[in-house]
């Protein structure tokens, strides 16, 4: 399980260029993504994801092409901004992301149950709570046992007992999988660091 970024020196978005560093990650391990606002660590979690196709170099996911199809199954992403449908039932949710994940509904029902939403299961996703959204949002879009896991901003929006329990969560799957994640808070992560604010980003140990 290994990201790789090569060459790939800048990406537009909007009118900006955001730079973005050379990057040789292996796993299983956490990679905590730091840096300013407007460093790039949403946008490097999207060309990871597939999301941005560079103009030149190259971007891998496990030796695959992050925009190529067959990489979609090497990895989750759990973007930023929640995209659930407000009027459509918790349990239809996990019924479609199950499907996409290609895993039974019963692991996605699972996973909701272990964040203390069995009980909301038939409400709409609009009577959620933003913190009950932002956990069901999370366990979504990771289901199945993908190596590399990209987490943009996780824990936005929940209280500290249920981020602690997330973070535990994240420290679990970083035993067998690779984890990349951005935290705009004062957390103290384990694992290694990769810091954007530096002209040639750094991985610390």
């Amino acid at each position: 399980m290994a990201i790789e970024v090569r060459g790939v020196g800048a990406v537009r978005r909007g009118r900006r260029a955001v730079p973005v560093p050379d990057l040789s990650l292996g796993g299983p391990g956490l990679v905590r993504v730091r840096g300013a606002n407007g460093a790039g660590k949403s946008t490097l979690i999207e060309l990871l994801a597939g999301g941005i196709a560079p103009a030149v170099g190259e971007v891998r996911i496990c030796g695959v092409r992050a925009d190529a199809r067959a990489a979609r199954g090497l990895r989750r992403v759990c973007r930023t901004e929640i995209a659930l449908l407000g009027h459509v039932a918790l349990r239809r949710h996990a019924t479609l992301f199950a499907r996409a994940a290609a895993v039974p509904a019963l692991e996605a029902l699972g996973a909701l149950a272990d964040e203390g939403l069995a009980d909301r299961l038939d409400d709409r996703v609009d009577a959620l709570s933003t913190g009950e959204a932002r956990r069901a949002w999370m366990r979504l879009t990771t289901l199945g046992a993908a190596p590399v896991l990209l987490l943009d901003e996780p824990l936005l929006g929940v209280d500290e007992a249920a981020a602690e329990a997330l973070r535990e969560r994240i420290d679990a799957w970083a035993v067998e999988r690779l984890v990349v994640v951005v935290d705009h808070g004062r957390r103290d992560w384990g694992g290694r660091a990769l810091d954007l604010s530096q002209p040639r980003a750094r991985i610390s140990p």
